[in-house]
């Protein structure tokens, strides 16, 4: 009983004290939480370079979200479409954000914490659907596909971007479309999310990319996605 009491408490300080330092950002604290196992932290810093890209992490059991908008925050914790675009109507999206929440941290919680930073900054935010012209990446051929398979156990896979091409490391398809996407081409994946590959592509378009999804076994169509619309407005 005494053993797990100290346990229980023990527990306790180290969540407290990683997610009430202040030292986790240099800007100014703007909104924060410290409910037990679903706290935490906004910091705003100065005007954000849009040239460069937020930094996502996981650390002791805590998310790190360091130097997005609004925008980034949006796409990591408003979960109603998987899907986004956004709107931005008289609000510029210039404002950097270090962003620390804890990984047990629910949705409504992690709605919650999207809410009051924009009230903090006087905005409202909406979301309506609409249907996209889209292309669904999928499996065509298993049998090509799984002499790609790589079997390794830890974690998400790696980005290695040289030149033209883009080397992935044991990344699973879903991850793999975000990389592919990046170029403006609207991509999805809707299949099985475990099985990881090595894969290499061009850094361009799906259109200079045919040959090499035929060789791994893959292959697009085009589909009706439904995606989010998330308008940002001011108060």
């Amino acid at each position: 009983m005494k053993k797990n009491l100290l346990y229980s408490l023990t527990l306790l300080i180290v969540l407290i004290s990683i997610i009430s330092c202040s030292s986790l950002s240099d800007g100014k604290l703007i909104v924060k939480d410290g409910s037990y196992y679903s706290s935490y932290e906004v910091y705003e810093n100065k005007k954000r370079d849009t040239l460069k890209k937020y930094i996502y992490t996981i650390e002791s059991g805590l998310e790190k979200l360091e130097g997005g908008g609004f925008e980034t925050m949006i796409r990591f914790l408003e979960h109603s479409y998987e899907e986004k675009e956004f709107v931005f109507k008289d609000v510029e999206d210039t404002v950097s954000l270090d962003i620390f929440y804890e990984i047990s941290l629910e949705e409504d919680r992690e709605l919650e914490l999207v809410n009051r930073v924009l009230d903090y900054y006087d905005l409202f935010l909406s979301v309506e659907s609409k249907y996209v012209d889209y292309w669904e990446l999928y499996v065509e051929d298993e049998n090509k596909v799984k002499k790609f398979k790589c079997e390794s156990k830890y974690g998400e896979g790696v980005i290695d971007k040289s030149g033209a091409n883009i080397k992935i490391k044991c990344m699973n398809l879903f991850a793999v479309t975000g990389q592919l996407k990046s170029n403006g081409d609207k991509l999805i994946y809707k299949g099985d999310h475990k099985p990881k590959f090595n894969l290499d592509f061009l850094d361009d378009s799906l259109s200079k990319n045919k040959e090499l999804l035929d060789k791994y076994g893959l292959a697009i169509k085009p589909i009706q996605q439904e995606v989010g619309v998330y308008t940002i407005t001011k108060k």
